[in-house]
């Protein structure tokens, strides 16, 4: 995997090198552009408390969101936790950390993926992203060289996507919050039914295939094919019990239905990492060799959609 500082030297043009800065020993604040003071960001260190933990602690207990706090497609039960503000507007750093503390995320892997985020849908010069949609507590880059507005991790076509596994694509309905789970309209009535790759795999093959017919403004473009796998990999590699190493859809159902740590869980006992999703991506790909490709003008798929084995040796 490469190292976070790679990922930004792929990512960022020379405008965007402007507005970011990692460095070994950082000061606080850098400049003032448009009334914002620049903040460096800062990798965190690695937790040194890397077993097997019951999440939350007494520290953390759920309340419901406010109605001007923000959620959207990820991070919400971390949110409604406090493991990061519970207002939905954090920082890299808090995030970074959240995710060590709270899933026993492996750090690069957790802010190789954060760093995507905080550069395209966040503000990179003032270190700061909304969990959800626009907020006025994160203000548009300086001079707006990403638009009037910083669209925050709901927003479409970037992180967030169609053919999610747990929302509505944006066109269809409701791209942030999973109140009518597609995972549980495939599964109804098995809630204690445990999620395996093969689950997984029939499952995003199903609402590929469901969304590309429901929806006339599909897209799966390419920068979207690894955020859908993924995405399906960390229903099984992040969000399974780590006392029995499962992810049963009553579990996967308090993440994204009610926002909340499941009762009596336990983040894994070791910390999981990219080669671990990456093995579980991969076999998802395998099984459903997808060419990035959206519906035409008139709604109908302009590529279509191919589809490799229907099992993979994770089924067999």
């Amino acid at each position: 995997m490469r190292s976070l500082s790679s990922v930004f030297l792929l990512l960022l043009s020379s405008t965007w090198a402007a507005a970011l800065d990692i460095r070994a020993d950082p000061s606080p604040t850098t400049e003032v552009q448009d009334g914002q003071t620049g903040t460096l960001i800062v990798l965190p260190p690695q937790a040194t408390e890397t077993g097997l933990k019951q999440i939350p602690d007494a520290a953390h207990p759920f309340v419901a969101p406010g109605p001007d706090d923000q959620r959207g497609p990820a991070l919400n039960t971390l949110a409604n936790h406090g493991y990061i503000p519970r207002n939905g507007i954090a920082s890299f750093e808090e995030i970074s950390l959240a995710m060590m503390e709270a899933f026993n995320l492996e750090l690069m892997l957790g802010a190789n993926m954060l760093a995507n985020n905080i550069l395209t849908q966040g503000n990179p010069f003032a270190n700061k992203i909304s969990i959800g949609g626009v907020s006025p507590l994160v203000p548009p880059l300086p001079g707006q060289i990403d638009g009037p507005v910083t669209g925050g991790i709901a927003k479409h076509g970037r992180f967030e996507g169609d053919a999610s596994m747990t929302r509505a694509d944006a066109f269809i309905g409701d791209n942030r919050l999973a109140a009518a789970w597609k995972v549980w309209r495939q599964r109804p009535g098995r809630e204690q039914h445990r999620l395996q790759c093969c689950n997984l795999i029939g499952m995003k093959k199903q609402n590929i295939m469901m969304d590309q017919a429901a929806n006339p403004k599909f897209e799966f473009a390419a920068r979207r094919l690894n955020n859908a796998y993924a995405e399906a990999s960390l229903l099984i590699d992040v969000f399974a019990n780590g006392t029995t190493k499962q992810a049963t859809l009553s579990i996967i159902g308090s993440f994204f239905r009610n926002q909340t740590f499941p009762p009596n869980w336990f983040r894994a006992a070791s910390p999981v990492t990219g080669a671990i999703v990456a093995n579980t991506v991969s076999q998802i790909v395998a099984a459903i060799p997808v060419q990035p490709g959206r519906n035409n003008a008139q709604g109908v798929p302009a590529l279509r959609i191919t589809t490799g084995p229907r099992t993979s040796p994770a089924c067999l």
